[in-house]
């Protein structure tokens, strides 16, 4: 009958221990996807920086502001 028992604990146990490393993984996974976002939002925000700056930088700055105000959407 022990010997039942202590089958039944193993399987348990061994049934835990997946269930318990598929949840580790799956975080594991969503944090990886959400440092990765993180990244290439960086990567997006230097670009428009460094961009904006050139932009700025030739005077075509005033001419986009004038063309921005002078032409809407609703136009």
């Amino acid at each position: 009958m022990k010997s039942i028992y202590l089958l039944g604990g193993i399987c348990v146990g061994v049934i835990m221990a997946y269930f318990a490393g598929a949840a580790l993984g799956r975080a594991k996974c969503m944090e990886n996807v959400a440092r990765q976002a993180v990244e290439i939002t960086k990567t997006q925000m230097m670009k428009k920086e460094k961009i904006n700056a050139e932009v700025y930088s030739l005077g075509v700055a005033d001419i986009r502001d004038i063309l921005r105000t002078k032409y809407t959407i609703a136009d």
